[in-house]
């Protein structure tokens, strides 16, 4: 009989390439990038994506602390996910429950000070383990108009996917690689995905992964693409529960962004109690990109275009208000600051 899959395999298989062919180790210190979405859903108008990076040694005492977590409030992590958390309460069962599926929420008869106190455990143990985590969202109508239906698409320096979530895994790519040049971390890479569909491991592997065909690895000493010497994998969050630490970034990057589009309507407790966890750590970075982010991202890919080839226009003609100098060529400046203004103001 086939053993079971368990997150002490994972972690094995973090330092181990093949699988167990071969069991060659690496180096001790190889970084391993967790990475999850939020809003992939049809009915979402915010998709977001989030990259938590770690050693394996880091990795393990996170995974010993949210045990004891987990242990202490009565509750299985392979059950946990940050949006059945908080859309299951006390008094405000979620659909599922209300439908009678079966599912295993115990926090929906939990206090809010038991809910508080789970949630923001689990967040520091990430802002205590994580080496570095980073989450990106956007709303996808502005990603349409100024990004997958725009012709700044056809002449970026960098493939262009036709789902959502990949776009914001590049933009996490990128704050990813300028963060290994800061802290002199070009150690080995291994990403692991949350379960995807055949079509989203295509579209990783061409446009995330596939960039290599016809550019150089580095341009001013920071990477354009990654070579993940370790592997890349797709594994269940029930199973392998550090995916949970990018699940939670991704999720609190994607409702920030909602929830300005909506004055913070509505609870945001949970938004808040994640908020004042992140955002004054220095090694979590959250913040969304707003419509002018986009505008000026796709205003200087058509410029730079209109440099080099004839017939195409320097400017859109409604992208007179779009900020200056903001581009995901800086990934420090893509949505950053926001994060901070909004914490304060939910």
């Amino acid at each position: 009989m086939a053993r079971a899959y368990s997150s002490f395999d994972h972690l094995v298989l973090s330092v181990c390439s093949g699988r167990g062919r071969g069991w060659r180790f690496v180096m001790v210190d190889a970084l391993t990038v967790y990475v999850d979405d939020s809003g992939s859903d049809t009915k979402s108008a915010v998709v977001a994506a989030a990259f938590c990076v770690s050693t394996v040694e880091r990795w393990q005492k996170l995974l010993k602390k949210w045990r004891k977590i987990a242990s202490d409030a009565d509750f299985d992590l392979a059950d946990f996910h940050t949006t059945e958390f908080v859309a299951c309460r006390r008094g405000e069962p979620c659909q599922q429950c209300q439908h009678g599926k079966t599912v295993n929420h115990p926090w929906k008869n939990w206090s809010d000070d038991k809910r508080k106190s789970v949630l923001i455990r689990m967040a520091k143990a990430i802002v205590e383990n994580v080496e570095y985590g980073v989450g990106h969202a956007y709303t996808k109508a502005d990603y349409d108009e100024h990004v997958l239906k725009s012709p700044a698409r056809h002449v970026a320096n960098e493939p262009i996917g036709d789902i959502y979530f990949t776009f914001a895994v590049q933009r996490c790519g990128g704050s990813l690689a300028e963060w290994r040049v800061a802290k002199s971390r070009m150690v080995p890479l291994k990403f692991v995905f949350d379960t995807a569909s055949k079509r989203e491991k295509k579209e990783i592997a061409e446009v995330f992964f596939g960039a290599a065909n016809d550019r150089a690895q580095h341009a001013n000493g920071i990477e354009q693409w990654f070579n993940p010497e370790e592997g890349v994998s797709y594994e269940s969050r029930k199973q392998v529960h550090q995916l949970l630490t990018a699940d939670m970034l991704a999720w609190a990057t994607a409702t920030m962004r909602a929830r300005e589009m909506h004055g913070f309507r509505g609870r945001n407790l949970e938004l808040y109690w994640l908020a004042k966890t992140f955002v004054p750590s220095t090694n979590i970075r959250l913040g969304y990109m707003a419509k002018d982010t986009l505008a000026q991202w796709e205003k200087d890919r058509l410029n730079e275009a209109a440099k080099s080839q004839s017939g195409i226009s320097e400017l859109r003609p409604d992208d007179d208000g779009a900020i200056e100098g903001s581009s995901f060529g800086d990934q420090s400046q893509a949505g950053s600051g926001e994060e901070s203004k909004k914490a304060e103001e939910i």
